[in-house]
């Protein structure tokens, strides 16, 4: 079997470069070169693919490597074009990849799940009517790599607002969602698999000198991370039996990360779910260093290899097409 690991220019970076090209380097192709090295070290033939501008370009490099699947789809672009040319890839879906992080948490709302309480602004001169409570938290509706996050985003009062929204839709050029700010523990929870999924150690995320999870002090892992996250036996059951459930509910394939907030009453909150979570682990020797997946980090807590753990997922696309 072939598989076929796509890299895109500027693939984490892309959302953060609207704003300002400083503190964003771009590491898509050592981070797909590190999947290509896990994927050979699991027993499989692989290639690289970098994804062109033009499709057919792209379609053509498939064809001439002869490509049986694909690894490391990082779009909404690259997966209406596998599912276009009806090409098997790893990962979720169109259905959930298409759809928003407010449609999603609607989703999550309607099986009585838990998730903070939002409005979308899609310009700063008309900012909606807030009945929640402050603090509040405002974000990119389709961000990723938290792009766009500093400590301004976290709003105290109503004059904060149209400066930050105004951030989020004229510079990022996406409507901004505005929630609740849960103040408690930020942890993530990854999960593999489809028909059978596997949920990984809890990862948390301690801020460093930070009030939240900025685009900084993520991308350049200065977070403080606990893996296995220190939770009492009945606590961990009630994280992970949520994040399965918004799992299964999202009809997540393969692999995702679910960010949630354990709020001081205990209740872990769904902030999102990351289809393109990094599984990106230590570099080998002679490798260039990459940003740590999340993923990547609970992975090497269960004790995987980085070609078990990307075998691992690789495994379920492969069971789900029968291939």
């Amino acid at each position: 079997m072939e598989i076929g690991v796509f890299w895109r220019k500027f693939r984490n970076v892309e959302f953060q470069r609207k704003l300002t090209t400083e503190n964003t380097y771009d590491d898509a192709y050592e981070e797909g070169y590190q999947h290509y090295m896990a994927l050979k070290e699991a027993g499989y033939d692989a290639c690289m693919i970098e994804w062109k501008q033009d499709p057919l370009k792209t379609l053509e490099s498939i064809k001439n490597e002869k490509v049986d699947l694909v690894f490391n789809v990082s779009s909404l672009e690259e997966i209406t074009f596998l599912e276009t040319f009806n090409i098997p890839y790893v990962g979720s879906s169109i259905d959930l990849v298409s759809i928003d992080k407010v449609v999603r948490k609607k989703i999550i709302l309607y099986n009585d799940l838990p998730t903070p309480r939002f409005v979308i602004a899609y310009d700063s001169c008309n900012i909606p009517k807030i009945d929640l409570e402050y603090p509040l938290f405002i974000k990119p509706l389709n961000g990723r790599g938290s792009a766009g996050i500093s400590e301004e985003n976290v709003i105290y009062n109503i004059n904060q607002i149209p400066k930050v929204v105004s951030k989020i839709t004229n510079k990022i050029g996406q409507p901004a969602l505005i929630e609740e700010f849960i103040e408690g523990r930020e942890i993530t929870v990854g999960i593999t698999g489809y028909k059978k999924p596997r949920i990984l150690h809890i990862l948390e995320i301690e801020y460093n000198s930070t009030i939240t999870n900025t685009y900084e002090h993520k991308m350049f892992d200065n977070e403080i991370l606990h893996c296995p996250a220190k939770f009492t036996k009945k606590e961990e059951e009630i994280i992970k039996e949520t994040a399965l459930d918004i799992y299964k509910t999202l009809d997540a394939k393969d692999f995702s990360r679910i960010d949630m907030i354990i709020g001081k009453d205990g209740i872990p909150y769904f902030l999102e779910i990351n289809t393109f979570a990094g599984l990106t682990m230590q570099a080998s020797e002679g490798e260039k260093l990459v940003h740590l997946g999340y993923m990547g980090s609970m992975a090497k807590a269960e004790g995987f290899t980085r070609g078990e753990f990307i075998k691992s997922i690789v495994e379920s696309a492969i069971e789900r097409y029968n291939l």
